[in-house]
């Protein structure tokens, strides 16, 4: 997210006692789960089709949200000194997983389980969690990295939100590979089905959809304003979007004609998104500390 990006561009640093506390006594509580779509039409809207679901609330600045082979849900909360946590998906509660990180937004988990989270300063990182806990540095030597995403063979990919920012592929071995250096302002980032990278350049309103050669081709210009979650539905075909200014839409994004369509509107701060087995969309709702589902109705 941009404004918390700008004060970690300095360095990484250790909790804020304010959050600290917060952390503390947020860890003293379950996680509010299975809430009906009712208690939110006031706050979240949602399009006609769809309803809106409170999954876990608590959660610090949450960014990056995740599933591991279990079926926890994985989650960063981004301050400089924050977390990564294990949320129980039923229960809401939640476990830590790594602490003291600096600014930790995306996160995704290798079907190996390994975890990786970005650390978005200045001289960022990508840090490696291995399923016993253990924490190596995967990448160094980043500028402010943000969205990630792994392929089916393995690659890692990851953004810098930087101006101009790079695009990064590493393969299985480690080796690093420079994919454009004309990125704005990388967001979100998903790899889809023809292996092209879709990102959200956020200062630049629009997607950029960027094929294995390097070459560039934008979307939704004009369509979409401060993108920053990016995911992509497999099974549908079908790219969802959020935008973290307000109204804090999540849109639904045509590859092929760039059309946008509003699925969920008046959020405080989408983030990172994540598509459950039912089609239904997990948002990470940074401004409200808690992570949504929006659900198509039957």
């Amino acid at each position: 997210m941009r404004d918390i990006a700008a004060r970690n561009a300095r360095e990484p640093s250790r909790h804020p006692s304010w959050l600290l506390s917060l952390g503390i006594l947020s860890a003293l509580f379950a996680l509010t789960t299975a809430t009906t779509a009712c208690e939110y039409e006031s706050q979240v809207k949602a399009a006609d089709g769809y309803s809106v679901e409170l999954v876990a609330s608590g959660l610090i600045r949450v960014d990056g949200i995740a599933r591991d082979l279990q079926g926890a849900l994985i989650v960063s909360q981004e301050y400089r000194g924050g977390s990564l946590l294990r949320v129980d998906p039923r229960s809401g509660t939640y476990t830590y997983i790594a602490r003291d990180l600096a600014s930790p937004d995306n996160v995704v988990v290798r079907p190996d389980g390994e975890i990786l989270v970005t650390e978005e300063f200045a001289e960022g990182r990508i840090i490696s969690i291995s399923p016993v806990g253990e924490q190596t540095v995967f990448a160094s030597d980043l500028q402010k990295p943000e969205g990630l995403d792994v392929d089916k063979d393995g690659y890692v990919y990851v953004v810098e939100h930087w101006i101009p920012g790079r695009l990064f592929r590493f393969a299985p071995d480690g080796t690093r590979e420079l994919i454009s250096d004309q990125i704005v302002d990388g967001e979100g980032l998903r790899v889809i089905d023809d292996g092209s990278i879709i990102v959200a350049e956020t200062s630049a309103n629009r997607l950029a959809r960027v094929y294995p050669d390097g070459s560039i081709e934008y979307l939704a210009e004009g369509g979409i304003e401060a993108p920053d979650g990016v995911v992509y539905d497999f099974d549908r075909e079908v790219l969802y979007v959020t935008e973290d200014l307000g109204p804090g839409r999540l849109v639904e994004v045509d590859l092929e004609t760039g059309a946008v369509t509003t699925l969920a509107y008046d959020m405080s701060a989408p983030q990172t998104m994540l598509i459950e087995d039912d089609g239904s969309i997990l948002v990470a709702e940074q401004g409200e500390d808690r992570v949504l589902r929006i659900r198509r109705n039957p």
